[in-house]
């Protein structure tokens, strides 16, 4: 069974120190945050992120997002965005930020 998150799940980890929970294994789950899927909306046809965001999410129950992780994937979507450790135009206090920058291939 994959591993399902949450941005509240993710964050009642964190410590002062580094913060390798948001480091997510290929195929884990992550539920966006509403503000995540404004971002996501905000972006829509300006960043390979959204693409690589969309194509690996589907719309579960009580209509909420689920990204499914893909490393290369989304690593090779942040690289073509010009910023390989994070998402343009992404808070930097979501979890979906500290996902992409702890799991992606390019730090």
């Amino acid at each position: 069974m994959e591993t399902m998150h949450t941005s509240e799940s993710l964050k009642a980890q964190d410590t002062d120190f580094e913060n390798f929970h948001y480091q997510l294994e290929e195929g884990e789950q992550y539920q966006l945050t509403d503000d995540e899927i404004e971002w996501l909306d905000f972006i829509y046809g300006k960043y390979c992120i959204y693409d690589h965001v969309k194509e690996n999410s589907k719309l579960v129950d009580g209509g909420h997002i689920v990204y499914t992780v893909d490393i290369f994937g989304m690593s090779e979507a942040l690289e073509n965005d010009g910023i390989s450790h994070k998402a343009v135009m992404l808070s930097d206090d979501s979890a979906l930020q500290a996902i992409f920058f702890y799991s992606n291939q390019n730090n």
